[in-house]
């Protein structure tokens, strides 16, 4: 679900029943307060930073300079094992020119130096068959 919301999908769902447990319904109400936490970014245009091959990392970044969360970087490992990468996020369209402050799943945000290039490079670890996302401010 996390993957639709992060990449701006605005889902419906129709049935009769929404939860089938407990369980079901607090994970649904933590993604839905996660998406609109971050949905002016997650609506914006989108860059996408590697394309998927089902063999290594892919992942979107959406950017709008307008905002505060100027960026919001979603990473998936397809992989049956955790992967860290060095990835280069192109921040030219998020109007910042010399720093950036990038968090990680949530964390607390690190200052980095944008290069000439308008790019940061980022370490990031990848669970397994899953996500990490980066915000940018």
């Amino acid at each position: 679900m996390i993957q639709n919301y992060g990449s701006g999908v605005q889902a419906c769902y129709r049935g009769f029943r929404l939860y089938d447990t407990e369980r079901t319904k607090e994970a649904v109400k933590e993604v839905i307060s996660w998406y609109k936490e971050h949905r002016d970014i997650l609506c914006s245009d989108v860059i996408h930073l590697r394309r998927p091959d089902g063999r290594d990392w892919d992942g979107i970044m959406h950017v709008n300079p307008n905002l505060v969360e100027k960026g919001f970087a979603m990473l998936y490992n397809p992989t049956s094992e955790d992967i860290t990468r060095t990835i280069t996020l192109p921040l030219y369209y998020t109007g910042l020119d010399r720093k950036a402050r990038i968090s990680q799943d949530g964390s607390r945000a690190r200052r980095i130096r944008i290069g000439r290039d308008y790019s940061v490079k980022v370490k990031v670890t990848i669970p397994a068959n899953g996500h990490t996302w980066l915000s940018i401010r």
